[in-house]
């Protein structure tokens, strides 16, 4: 997910800057800046380590839901395969059988198909129930800690002289500094630990 996150502060007082000085030369534009969000995830020194502990947490609290619905996928997946085997198999010789001799096909297993509708209702539930905790849980575990850091980051902002602030992901940093934006990540980080945001 991409987070931009503005500077209000800053961008209002280049407004009123520019606004006063209209006779004046032209001001600079507002700096655009990033912060990499795979350096800050790591762990200190380099990163704060925060949002990938919050992540870390997370993962163990869904994980026995996620191994739960992960068995009911691979005993379907048997559940069909047994299924598929006990299918008649068709042949090119079948094709020129006579018709009015009875052709013996294996009856089909009824009780599969029902365990297949089974466990495939177990399944869906599951999936369903973890969509539901999965939501529930980023909101009460990573929520506080991305919104810890956004203002963090809206504060370094202010203060850095960074109008537009963008967390970007690595497949982001190629296109942000051919754009001109200005990797902040180090500088943040520092100041973030020197001043951690309540």
């Amino acid at each position: 997910m991409r987070t931009s996150l503005l500077a209000a502060g800053a961008a209002l007082a280049a407004l009123s800057a520019t606004a006063a000085a209209q006779d004046a030369a032209p001001a600079a534009p507002p700096a655009a800046c990033y912060i990499e969000l795979r350096q800050l995830m790591a762990e200190r020194p380099d990163g704060i380590g925060d949002l990938a502990a919050a992540i870390r947490a997370l993962d163990g609290a869904l994980r026995p839901q996620v191994e739960e619905i992960n068995g009911l996928k691979a005993q379907l997946a048997r559940l069909e395969q047994r299924e598929v085997q006990a299918a008649p198999a068709t042949s090119i010789e079948a094709a020129f059988e006579d018709d009015d001799s009875p052709a013996a096909l294996p009856a089909r297993d009824d009780r599969t198909a029902e365990e297949i509708g089974r466990v495939q209702t177990q399944l869906d539930a599951k999936q369903a129930q973890l969509r539901l905790d999965y939501a529930a849980q980023q909101q009460a575990l990573i929520g506080p800690v991305q919104a810890r850091v956004n203002r963090g980051a809206q504060a370094f902002a202010a203060a850095s002289g960074c109008a537009d602030l963008k967390l970007a992901r690595t497949a982001d940093v190629a296109a942000l500094t051919t754009a001109g934006a200005r990797n902040v990540t180090g500088d943040f980080v520092a100041w973030y630990l020197a001043n951690p945001p309540a």
